[in-house]
């Protein structure tokens, strides 16, 4: 070990305290590099095998019903396979709701197909029974329901006995979510597979789909737009109700989005606390650098070249560095395997495996490394411009002068001398400074996005479920009935209010941009059902014309008086211009709204209803007594519980987001303190002379803590309220890039959640300040009079 290595571990060893907390920052930039890819490599490969093992279908056409015999594929296509799926309601003996489900066909024999399944419990079809049913395994699980256990569901206006023979799981449902919810529900939403035949029997499908599903060829994948186009023109006589390509197919997508989230969050975050490490590491350099300028000029003076004590004074930095970097992924890896459980809540994949990634965890340590080097540069170069004689000598005195503030004599002169003290030493260590208001500024701005994130999730929610859909429960039926079916709904037990509507599935056309969506037909004067403006304010339904939502609007290039096509799937299926007649907002789904009676007239139906909302009256016994109305009503497709998903909603998206305000507010509490404790206590090392005077002259610790608790306060909560506007710029990006199509992010802030940031950044500085005091109260004055330069 040479001189210089050994003076580094006493270097290392008289600043251990100080040095771990740019460790403890730098630890956690590098563990949330190292959880955040981890947990990106990790879903990206469990889909991967998961897509390849189930054949994940490229796009799927719904059609309303075709022969089996005109779905011949097109060229581009590789494979297809026709189904009959539907949306059906599931009655459990031991509960009294009725659920909502889907059935869809499988082959009679157990096969590779295009989103086939993977068994988990029980077997496949025996053939024994027509009735055999497989269920997805998240259901079953949630409903405790085994391989021989009989379910009852409605299918086609029938009570029908499915005896339940395994569990199973797809990669199309990777992210299954209910109708009109955003977060899985498997306890009450479930995904029934039955064979084929049984299927056609029961729906009155023999020989027919409503369904296509294709994979197409290699040199089609990346372009599958003229190819589904082609088969569009040829299935078109049989009804398109639209079209869904696999980046559209809404469990991919909710599993695109998180992995497009984790990969911004991954380049963020890291830098974040990493560049807040290397400024509290350049100013521990620099003063280090300082304090040994006679070392320094000593060893250049015996011999050292200028290259062996800079690289000297860079394996400082560099250690530190690799003290983060080894820490930040073990601690990194340990939080990738509890974000993988808390994924295994949301995302159902035959395996999902935490594992150590090399190129991962040598990336972390090796920014940790490269941060901590550029935090070391400044501070080591300072002492090395200096002739060996110079820095032999004691540093001379700074040039006196008066600062800024003290040319302001109004502003100046109405300060206390403890205030003017602290603004003199902040306003000539202004690296110092600067790094102080830069780690107050980064951990107020994390801070800000996650009370953000809470507050923007309590108003979408509001907004959807307490001002535009105001009903309790959604009665959808299989196909369209006359208003006396909400006469017939009307006389319900509990039944408070029921309001009818129509969903038109069609293609909206403006130019060359369309979409295919379902127009909502709304009845006048409606109460169940009311779109707002982005002032939350209530938008009636005019007689004429399409109310499309803003992010719709945006699609298609559409405003205020713009003609737009509308071109159903039922009834007259013949290109319809309509004028738009208002632009609303909305923050799930691309919705659009019509007067009922204007959309039965497009159509050519007939004061047609396909949807029944209806207002119950509070009250278990009435609550209950519907129910199991609602489970004997014939010609139901779906009961949709809107009240239960909005609670549902809440209690997941919200508990989730506390749970991650939680884990924020511990990572901003390590900016906060770390930085505020190795700022105060440089500056008290800088400063043992001017305290043991003031020692001398009478003051008491707690006075003389009282100036570096002003100056901490200053510099973190200035620090803090710059922070503000960074973090709101930060809640303006997150918002624009998590945007989908199935929901929206509103970008508000309750006023609140400005002064708590600050009041959280308040509440660290006196936490860290207190260590400070105590730095203060042990320091032996007496001695530090003795100190000479």
């Amino acid at each position: 070990m040479t001189a210089l290595d050994r003076k580094l571990l006493r270097d290392l060893r008289s600043s251990r305290g100080l040095i771990a907390t740019i460790v403890a920052i730098s630890a956690l930039g590098t563990a949330c590099f190292v959880c955040l890819l981890s947990a990106y490599n990790n879903l990206e490969l469990a889909r991967g095998s998961y897509y390849v093992a189930c054949r994940m279908a490229d796009f799927s056409i719904e059609l309303k019903k075709a022969p089996l015999a005109a779905l011949e594929p097109v060229a581009g296509v590789e494979t297809f396979r026709p189904r009959i799926r539907f949306a059906v309601t599931i009655d459990l003996e031991d509960e009294p709701r009725p659920l909502s489900g889907q059935v869809i066909s499988l082959p009679e024999k157990n096969s590779s197909i295009i989103n086939g399944v993977q068994l988990r419990r029980g077997s496949y079809f025996s053939g024994e029974r027509a009735n055999e049913v497989i269920v997805n395994d998240a259901f079953a699980r949630a409903r405790r329901l085994r391989p021989g256990d009989k379910i009852h569901v409605l299918l086609n206006n029938r009570r029908q006995e499915l005896v339940m023979v395994g569990t199973a799981i797809s990669s199309e449902f990777v992210y299954l979510i209910a109708p009109g919810s955003l977060t899985p529900d498997p306890a009450n939403h479930g995904i029934l597979y039955v064979p084929a035949n049984f299927a056609e029997e029961v729906f009155d499908f023999e020989g027919a789909a409503n369904q296509v599903l294709a994979t197409l060829s290699p040199r089609h994948k990346d372009r599958p737009d003229e190819v589904i186009r082609r088969w569009e023109e040829r299935l078109k006589p049989y009804g398109i109700f639209s079209t869904t390509k696999l980046a559209d197919q809404p469990s991919h997508k909710f599993l695109t989005s998180e992995l497009q989230g984790l990969q911004t969050s991954a380049t963020f975050l890291p830098t974040v606390f990493l560049t807040v490490a290397a400024l509290v590491l350049n100013v521990l350099m620099t003063r280090i650098a300082q304090q040994q300028r006679v070392v320094v000029g000593t060893l250049k003076a015996l011999g050292y070249t200028n290259g062996q004590v800079y690289r000297h004074f860079l394996k400082f930095g560099m250690l530190v560095g690799l003290a983060g970097g080894v820490l930040g992924v073990v601690i990194g890896f340990a939080l990738a395997g509890a974000l993988n459980e808390v994924y295994r809540h949301y995302f159902e994949f035959p395996s999902l495996v935490n594992r150590p990634y090399p190129a991962v965890v040598l990336g972390g340590i090796a920014i940790s490394l490269v941060f901590s080097a550029i935090g070391t540069l400044r501070g080591a170069w300072t002492v090395l411009r200096q002739s060996p004689a110079e820095a032999m000598r004691p540093a001379p005195m700074k040039p006196g002068g008066a600062t800024l503030l003290e040319r302001i004599p109004l502003l100046w002169g109405s300060l206390g001398s403890g205030w003017r003290m602290v603004l003199r030493g902040m306003l000539r260590a202004r690296m110092r400074t600067f790094a102080g208001l830069a780690a107050a500024a980064a951990g107020a701005a994390i801070l800000f996005v996650s009370f953000f994130m809470m507050d923007a999730i309590r108003v979408m929610l509001d907004f959807q479920f307490e001002k535009v859909l105001l009903s309790d429960i959604d009665v959808s039926f299989k196909d369209e009935r006359d208003e006396g079916a909400i006469d017939e709904i009307r006389r319900l037990p509990g039944v408070d209010r029921a309001e009818p509507l129509l969903m038109v599935p069609c293609t909206l056309r403006h130019g060359s941009r369309h979409r295919r969506v379902s127009v909502t037909g709304v009845s006048r004067g409606a109460r169940l059902t009311v779109p707002h403006d982005r002032d939350g304010n209530a938008v009636a339904i005019p007689s004429s014309g399409l109310l499309l939502s803003r992010p719709l609007a945006e699609i298609l290039d559409a405003r205020r008086g713009d003609r737009i096509i509308l071109e159903p799937v039922k009834g007259i299926r013949e290109p319809i211009e309509v004028p738009v007649a208002r632009i609303v907002d909305n923050y799930m789904g691309l919705s659009v709204y019509a007067d009922m009676d204007y959309l039965n007239e497009l159509i050519g139906e007939e004061r047609a209803i396909s949807v029944a909302q209806l207002k119950v009256v509070p009250g278990l016994m009435s609550l209950l007594s519907l129910y199991r109305e609602l489970k004997r009503l014939p010609g139901v497709e779906a009961v949709t519980l809107v009240r239960a998903n909005k609670e549902g909603l809440e209690r997941t998206v919200l508990t989730n987001s506390r749970v991650m305000t939680t884990v924020i507010l511990i990572f901003a509490g390590v900016i906060f303190f770390g930085s505020i404790l190795n700022a105060s206590l440089i500056s008290l090392a800088e400063r043992q002379r001017e305290i043991a005077t003031f020692r001398v002259l009478g003051y008491g610790p707690y006075e003389i803590g009282g100036l570096f608790l002003k100056e901490t306060l200053l510099v973190n909560t200035t620090g803090a309220i710059l922070g503000l506007p960074l973090g709101y710029w930060l809640c303006v990006e997150m918002a624009h890039q998590q945007a989908t199509e199935l929901f929206r992010i509103p970008i508000v802030v309750e006023p609140s959640s400005w002064f708590i940031t600050v009041l959280i950044a308040i509440g660290f500085s006196l936490l860290a300040h207190t260590v400070v005091q105590s730095a203060v109260n042990r320091m032996a004055w007496l001695e530090a009079l003795n100190v000479r330069e």
